[in-house]
C-alpha cells in the first residue's frame, strides 16, 4: 500500500520587486493545502485509490482498509504494509485477520524515502 502527499502550491522563495521596495504577490507565500493518497498495488496494477484532503491517521487508514480495500481485494492475497504508525494498530491488524487476507506474520516493509 502507497501513501503518498502532494502539495497543491509549493512556496514561492522569490520574487521580484524596485530596488529598496517590499515585493507584493497575489499568493500567499506559505504552504498550501495537501492531498493524501493511499491505494493498494497487485502487480503493477494500482486500485482501491483514496484521496484524502486530511492528514492520515489510524482510523482514517481503518476506514480506507474496511470501506476500500477490503471490497475489492481479490481472494487468496496477503496485505503487505509498511512501517507507518498507524498500519499497527490492533484494530486494522484483526480486521485483516477476521477477513481471512492475513499471511501468518505481521512484517512490514521498511521504505527509504
Amino acid at each position: 500500500m502507497k501513501k503518498k502527499a502532494n502539495l497543491y502550491d509549493t512556496p514561492r522563495t522569490h520574487g521580484y520587486s524596485q530596488k529598496g521596495q517590499r515585493c507584493f504577490g497575489l499568493k500567499n507565500g506559505g504552504a498550501k493545502g495537501r492531498t493524501n493518497v493511499i491505494g493498494a498495488l497487485l502487480g503493477t496494477t494500482l486500485f482501491a485509490n483514496g484521496l484524502f484532503d486530511i492528514n492520515i491517521n489510524s482510523d482514517v487508514f481503518y476506514s480506507w482498509v474496511t470501506q476500500v480495500l477490503i471490497p475489492v481485494l481479490p481472494k487468496n492475497r496477503v496485505i503487505v504494509m509498511n512501517n507507518a504508525t498507524f498500519h499497527k494498530k490492533h484494530n486494522i491488524q484483526q480486521v485483516i485477520i477476521d477477513t481471512g487476507y492475513y499471511g501468518g506474520v505481521f512484517a512490514y516493509i521498511l521504505a527509504r524515502s
